[in-house]
């Protein structure tokens, strides 16, 4: 017979602090006079319906503030922007992909340097996710090189919001293989998401209007490892599904300038239609039911997210409370904005030791995915 896996936990969450905090305010009002600029000779009707969209998301959407990479979202002198200027013939509204990837792979690797100071011991292994950029080698991967570390390494990319939780499992997998080898036990992840490199001001649809007033930038680093420990998350299980008919409804695509998001209205109530069979059948798994379970981590993908969770689940608005709150603060971080949901749940005290926490959360697909978190 085969020996049960060690159980895994996650712990050590040392969430990043970088970029310019922008108002949710201001931030919009950067927009809307970036729209006015795009299309000075021709502000029709399709430009108006975006204006007046975006004068409707300032005022609600439960977002207070974001955090970007770049600071021409509170730069007013349109001659002083980082990035939307004109560059090889690209118009200031469409910087060359080339250039968002520059930025994104030095704010990478600064984060990275910070996240894994010089004389920490090396992790067994290393993974890196971000579905906002690409480089290769990745930020990590030059971190573990400046080290001298030789650990395994893997990067998780374009998963999308969800993608924290197959790779705390997988980090989790690979913490296992390092100590059957003799090592530590121990993985460690470094998520970086910068999805406001990839805002386009110049749309008009209603889908990116809301993508703009949506995503804010995030990074946080924590460790996976085998060994039992007070002040952790102990993971309990993963379960992951695709939702029938849904693969056009949210997709993440290259283009020439940025990566596009597309975001169906429905996205909100097709979550809603499936999360409660699939968190039943995941917990049933477990020999658990919903009422076994004391806290949620919803994945706070806009606030009708949120809503139609809570709503297919029966639960009060307080159990969305770190999910709201985070929401308010940092708007939507993509896979970054898990992590750090758990990381104020393991700060808090009223979150107790051997409390379970059920993870919930939406990407590409659509793909739904759950983990079993319990305090320790």
């Amino acid at each position: 017979m085969t020996a049960p896996s060690p159980r895994a936990y996650l712990h050590d969450f040392r969430p990043l602090d970088f970029g310019v905090r922008v108002a949710q305010a201001d931030g919009v009002a950067w927009l809307r006079r970036a729209l006015a600029r795009v299309h000075v000779d021709g502000f029709g009707a399709a430009q108006k319906r975006a204006d007046s969209l975006y004068a409707r998301l300032a005022r609600g959407g439960g977002i207070a503030a974001r955090v970007s990479a770049v600071a021409d979202y509170v730069q007013s002198d349109w001659e002083r922007m980082t990035l939307f200027k004109p560059a090889a013939g690209a118009p200031w509204h469409r910087p060359p992909l080339e250039a968002r990837m520059a930025l994104f792979e030095e704010t990478a690797l600064s984060l990275a340097e910070t996240a894994f100071p010089a004389g920490e011991a090396a992790p067994g292994a290393l993974v890196q996710v971000s579905c906002t950029g690409y480089a290769s080698p990745h930020a990590v991967q030059r971190v573990a090189a400046r080290r001298g570390w030789a650990p395994r390494v893997l990067h998780v990319g374009h998963m999308g919001c969800y993608a924290s939780v197959p790779a705390a499992a997988a980090a989790a997998a690979l913490a296992r293989d390092a100590a059957q080898d003799g090592g530590e036990g121990r993985a460690s992840l470094f998520v970086v998401e910068l999805p406001t490199l990839h805002l386009r001001p110049e749309a008009v649809a209603d889908e990116q209007v809301v993508v703009n007033t949506l995503f804010g930038d995030g990074a946080i680093r924590f460790d996976a490892s085998v060994a039992a420990r007070e002040g952790a998350l102990a993971l309990l299980g993963t379960a992951e599904t695709l939702l029938p008919s849904s693969e056009d409804e949210m997709t993440w695509r290259l283009r020439d300038s940025s990566f596009e998001m597309t975001l169906s209205r429905e996205v909100p109530a097709r979550v809603g239609a499936a999360v409660a069979g699939f968190a039943a059948q995941f917990l049933k798994t477990r020999g658990l039911a919903l009422g076994d379970v004391a806290h949620f981590a919803i994945h706070p993908g806009g606030p009708r997210v949120i809503e139609h969770v809570l709503r297919a689940l029966g639960l009060p608005e307080s159990a969305a409370a770190h999910s709201r709150e985070l929401l308010r603060l940092r708007g939507n971080m993509s896979s970054a904005t898990l992590p750090h949901v758990w990381a104020r749940m393991l700060a808090d005290p009223a979150v107790r030791p051997g409390e379970r926490i059920l993870s919930l959360a939406f990407g590409p697909g659509l793909t739904a995915v759950a983990n079993l978190l319990e305090k320790r």
